[in-house]
Formats: structure tokens, sequence, C-alpha cells
């Protein structure tokens, strides 16, 4: 019984995915035969080449040069959204080249930048810029075939002429004019056997992700005998919808794994190694033979100190866009306050559970010394500060020496004592949701912190030499412009908030908001698709046209303010401000101005 365990384009290349190691770790340890592979991070290694992106030229100036089809040589049921989508890929396909004198220049150095992030002269921050630009520039050249969708380092946005309802993700992921990763993947399976395996697990963890793995998805069901597994964060959150179109099971995959996989997967193989009966194998939805869909019980709650170490063994560290290693790890599972109005991060965790102080240190001790990794990422929802003060201390102890960052709310009990001792301990910033500055808007989102508490606590983080990435979810309905305001000014307030990750108010299906939404002012909301997790909604004082341009007002703003800055803005670089604060200290990091200008 082998499996194989795939992670799918689009996630930032920057450091490995934890899921397929978490679970390649436990299959192993019981004793089954288990594989992994990086399905992203090949895909960004292949697409950012001078030969590709040559390819990518060619064909938008043929796109250029021909003429529109005419409606009756396409399927009638998209014709319309095929011509749009064509009119559209053609127009701007025109201004990009008309606009664009350096495309030869991007193209030729792409390679080099890759090589950039990779090696030392990451380090060097006027390269480094300029080599984020070019790689910025180079995904815009492989976006034009398939224009107005786009691949970005931190995005895939598919064509805004289809919606996500199930009918049309399923006609994209068969039409290779406006999905990018069909061509991909045929020439990708082209090279590749997977005859051997017997279960195909696909984590799905964003809706970047979904045409890419339903599309991998059904190319691999129609071409191997392995059961096809979807799972993941996401699918946990669509899976209802998922479980309406029989399809998904026809064409696309053999289950649907929801909620933990720790333990499901372990059942899963059992069932297909045939010790276990498939009604045993928990979180799992599956159609049954007489065509109705069957979902499982739930997992029982999972003993974290009884998971598996994560296994990396089977991942190429050098295809990574860093030029030292960072692997991801998890202490916890869910957040342990579970309530903000706004928030589906717990969505798809069946509950809160952290390790044991000693089991985390442990895992980190042994990740450390058998990949020769000093830096981690702790990908948790939320740690309490009791148990990361613990933790630290325990690291402090062993006299591991490792660099780090997290998640972390700005509560009380990070004391200037424990901040300290988790500087010491090697934690170089955290994310903390600020989210907004007014204490109104704050009860609103039911965030469950001492709003007045948390200019102090991010002071006392920056004297024991932290870096302070906060959060912000811009124009929360009812929020009004003298609110919005006040928290742009602590955005600005380079004291305490030293990069911003401004964010838009999203009303989400599996938020606790849905059920209260008069509660911000929120009259009606429809779905966005089948395969969508937040609402099209109608406000009485707002409306997501609205709160879309203020954010995308502030947010250009904010970028030509602090254009000169390292890391000022970023979600997504989180791993880079890492090795910056790691290599080079706090004060380096915030004082150094660049003398490259940056791509806007």
């Amino acid at each position: 019984m082998n499996v194989l365990l795939l992670s799918v384009p689009q996630w930032y290349p920057a450091s490995p995915y934890l899921a397929g190691a978490l679970l390649v770790g436990q299959l192993r340890r019981h004793g089954f035969s288990a594989d992994y592979r990086d399905l992203n991070i090949e895909f960004y290694n292949d697409i950012l080449t001078q030969k590709y992106l040559s390819s990518c030229l060619d064909r938008a100036r043929e796109i250029s040069e021909q003429p529109l089809p005419s409606a009756c040589d396409l399927p009638p049921a998209f014709a319309d959204k095929l011509l749009q989508t064509y009119e559209n890929r053609k127009y701007l396909i025109d201004l990009f080249l008309r606009g664009s004198t350096n495309l030869q220049d991007i193209t030729e150095r792409t390679e080099r930048a890759v090589s950039v992030l990779k090696t030392k002269d990451f380090y060097d921050p006027e390269k480094f810029y300029q080599a984020k630009d070019i790689l910025q520039g180079a995904l815009e050249i492989a976006s034009l075939p398939y224009l107005p969708a786009s691949i970005r380092m931190d995005n895939y946005i598919s064509s805004p002429f289809f919606t996500y309802d199930f009918a049309d993700v399923d006609f994209q992921c068969g039409e290779n004019s406006v999905n990018m990763f069909l061509d991909y993947f045929e020439q990708k399976l082209k090279k590749t056997d997977l005859s051997k395996y017997d279960l195909i697990g696909i984590s799905v963890t964003d809706l970047s992700q979904i045409i890419p793995a339903m599309t991998l998805a059904r190319m691999l069901k129609k071409m191997f005998h392995a059961k096809i597994c979807l799972g993941g964060n996401y699918i946990f959150k669509i899976a209802a919808d998922l479980r309406r179109f029989p399809k998904v099971f026809d064409e696309y995959c053999d289950f649907l794994l929801v909620g933990d996989g720790e333990t499901a997967v372990l059942e899963l193989a059992e069932y297909l190694a045939g010790k276990r009966e498939l009604q045993n194998v928990h979180s799992l939805t599956y159609k049954a033979p007489d065509g109705s869909v069957c979902c499982s019980e739930m997992s029982p709650a999972l003993h974290l100190d009884a998971v598996a170490f994560p296994d990396f063994d089977d991942y190429d560290f050098s295809l990574y866009f860093t030029p030292e290693l960072i692997l991801p790890v998890q202490l916890g599972k869910g957040c342990y306050w579970g309530k903000c109005t706004f928030c589906d991060f717990y969505t798809g965790q069946q509950s809160f559970d952290m390790k044991s102080v000693c089991r985390a240190v442990d895992e980190v001790e042994f990740l450390s010394r058998k990949y020769n990794c000093t830096h981690f990422n702790f990908v948790d929802e939320a740690v309490p500060p009791a148990f990361y003060f613990a933790f630290a201390q325990e690291i402090l102890r062993r006299k591991i020496t490792v660099r780090y960052y997290s998640f972390a709310r700005l509560e009380r009990a990070f004391t200037p004592q424990v901040l300290q001792t988790l500087y010491d301990s090697g934690a170089r910033f955290f994310m903390w949701g600020y989210e907004a500055e007014s204490a109104r808007v704050m009860r609103l989102m039911n965030k469950g912190i001492d709003v007045f508490a948390r200019k102090t606590i991010l002071r006392n983080a920056v004297a024991a030499g932290l870096w302070n990435l906060c959060t912000f979810l811009l124009c929360y309905p009812t929020e009004t412009q003298e609110e919005l305001a006040s928290t742009i000014d602590v955005i600005y307030d380079q004291s305490i908030v030293d990069t911003c990750t401004p964010s838009n108010f999203a009303l989400k299906r599996n938020a606790i908001l849905k059920d209260h939404t008069e509660d911000a002012a929120i009259t009606t909301f429809v779905e966005n698709g089948d395969l969508h997790i937040s609402y099209k909604y109608q406000s009485s004082v707002t409306s997501m046209e609205e709160i879309k341009n203020k954010r995308n007002a502030f947010e250009r703003q904010y970028l030509r303010d602090t254009a000169d800055r390292l890391f000022p803005h970023t979600f997504t670089e989180c791993d880079y401000l890492l090795l910056y604060l790691s290599k080079y200290g706090r004060a380096y990091v915030k004082n150094y101005r660049l003398q490259y200008r940056k791509k806007l």
C-alpha cells in the first residue's frame, strides 16, 4: 500500500508546507509507505525560467494578432464568459506590450533573480528588492496568455468573468485557454510515473489552490488507478457544497477528508490495505455503490503529543526561494479564543489543543538537528502566553539556538518579562491582531482583549527587541470615517507598528457574524459561488466596493510613503523578514533606507 501526498500551486514559495510532512510522518511511523511531492515549488522553479517566459511572450503576441473567435464556435453554456475573457485578454495584452520596453531584459534576468533569493545575495537589500521586482515582472509575463487570470508569488486569481460556482470551476478545469495549470500539469505528468501509488492525497488550504487542485485531481483520477483524496482546511469549509455535485466523486476524487487528517489518513490507508471497513474510516465523505453520498463520523479529538514528528525527508530544500531553511512547526491546533465574529481560521479544527511544552521543544530540537535548521515558523492560529513563556524557558534551559515567529493575541499576559524571555529564546517577531483602533468596533468584532492595553504591549515588545507585525481589518461594517482614520494613525505610528498587514472586511460563510449580521448593519447576503467561502453582501451603511476602494487607496498611499523601507507592509514575506531580523537585528532592518526604487 503506497501513499503519495501532494501540495499544489498556489502557495508562497519561500519555505516548505507543513501538511504533507505531518501526514507522511504519521503514515511512516505506522508502517505505511508514503512519499511527498511539492508541486507548488516545482511550478515556480519551472515557470521562472527564460525559456518558459519567452514562450509566454510568443503566445501573447500571437493572441494579440489573432482575431477573436465567433460565439458560435464556443461552448454555448460558456460562450459569453469566454468571449468576455478573450476580449479582455486581448486588450490587456496589447496594453502590456505597448507599455513595456524591458520584457526581454526581464526574461533574461529572471533566473538570476531566483538565484539571488536562494543565495547569500539575498542579504543585500538592494539586490533582494531588485530581484523581487524582476520576479514580479516575470510572473506578469507568465500570466499574459491567460489574462485576466494571473499568477503572483502571493496569489492566483482566476478570470473574473467566471464565478466559483461548481459548473464554472468544472469548465475551467478542462479548458486550457483560461487555466494555466492544465498545460503545465499535462507536461509534468507525461514525465512522471505514479502507477505504484494506491492513494494520492492533495491538500487544499486556500481559494487560490481550488482550480489547480481540482485540475490535477481530475487528471490523476483519469490517468492512474490510485484513489484520489482531497483534504485540507479549505476542503473542510466547502465540503457541504462539494457533496451536492455527484460529478465531484465521478471525475475528481474518490474521497473528501474533512477535518483533522492525522487519524483519518491512517484509517483510510488501513481500508485500502484491507485492514478496515470503509464505514469505519473517520472524517470521510465518499460515494456509496448505490450512488448516495456518505459522511462518516468525525475523528476523535487528537492527542497531539502522540502524533508523529513531521517528516521532511522528501523535500528538496534547494528549490525554495530562501538562502536558509525555514521549517513550519505546529505547537497546537485551533484558537483558544475562537470567538472573533469575523474570523473563520478555526473552521476545520475540531477542538483546541496544545502539545505539552516538553513535546513541543523535543520536536523543534529534533527538526533542528536532523535538518540543520535554526529558523522556524510556528503556524498556529494563537498560542496562549503562558504556554509561550514555558516554551521559551525550556528552549533556553536546553540551550537550543533557534529563531522563530508566530501569531499571537495582544493579551495582557504578554508582560515585559514574558516578551523578553521570548526574545532571548529566539523569537524575532509576532503577528499581532490589532484590527481596529476604535473600542466600539473592537467590541463588535468580539476580539476578547483589553483594547487599551495593546499599545503598551507593543511598546514592551519593541523594548524586548521584538518586531511588531500588526494585522488590521479595515472598514468593518459600521466603522465611521473617523474611526478608520484613527486606525490608519496607528498603522503610521512606527514606534509600535513595524510592519502592517491591512485586510478588507469579508463576510465569511463559517464566521460567527454570519448569524448576527444585524450587528454589522448587513441587510442581505448571498453566496459568492459554490466553492467560495465569502458572501456577497449589502449593508445599510457601506458597500463591498466602497470597502475595497478605501483599503486600496490607503494601501497605495502607504506603499508610496514607505517605499524606501524594508518590510513596511507584508504578510506573505514573513519568512524573509525573519531571516533579515536574524541576520541583522531589529535596528538595521528598521533604519535601513533603500536606494533601489521598488516597483509599486
